[in-house]
């Protein structure tokens, strides 16, 4: 029989996490998502809520997702908003019910970045925006998030643009790509 250790990093961090992950690009999500937007968001993978919070100042009727309970509760201690623990590939959600699914620094950390998109485009209203940001592996800054996530023994698998773009293509009447300071953000209209 074999014997399997399943540790949540995420769990374990969620105390600290704010205080050790840069802010936000706020700024950039306003402005790449048309924010703000009527109807409801989605901050997928919200972890904390460090998202959700500075972008409640504009934008009403936010649902927070994320995998980890550890991460809920912190979020749930600073926080007015729905909290719904459950994993980014089986969305507990109504089809076509968000104008916006955000997924900030997330996408590397879901078990299965094709399904987990789909879901997105699932519960996305039609001409909805899907927001992505994430490091970007072929600049330094992503090599090394890879590196140290790995040592770190944590299951993230970066992206590069293109596995985003053609999983998106398909379903896709608008993607738009923004590339620079070692990131990426993907923007697609359903």
């Amino acid at each position: 029989m074999a014997f399997r250790f399943s540790f949540d990093h995420f769990d374990w961090i969620a105390p600290i996490y704010d205080l050790i992950i840069p802010s936000s690009n706020i700024d950039q999500l306003i402005h790449y998502g048309k924010f703000p937007c009527d109807g409801k968001v989605l901050d997928l993978g919200g972890g904390t809520g460090r998202i959700t919070r500075e972008l409640l100042h504009i934008q009403p009727n936010i649902i927070l997702v994320d995998s980890s309970l550890g991460m809920l509760r912190v979020a749930n201690q600073n926080l007015r908003v729905n909290l719904t623990l459950c994993l980014a590939e089986k969305l507990p959600f109504r089809s076509n019910s968000f104008e916006r699914v955000i997924l900030i620094d997330t996408l590397h950390h879901v078990i299965d970045a094709s399904i987990a998109l789909r879901e997105c485009l699932r519960v996305l209203k039609r001409d909805g925006l899907l927001i992505i940001q994430e490091p970007d592996i072929e600049q330094w800054g992503g090599k090394l998030i890879a590196l140290l996530e790995k040592i770190l023994l944590m299951r993230s698998h970066l992206l590069r643009i293109r596995e985003v773009h053609n999983i998106l293509t398909p379903f896709a009447r608008e993607i738009v790509v923004e590339r620079g300071n070692q990131q990426y953000w993907i923007i697609c209209r359903k």
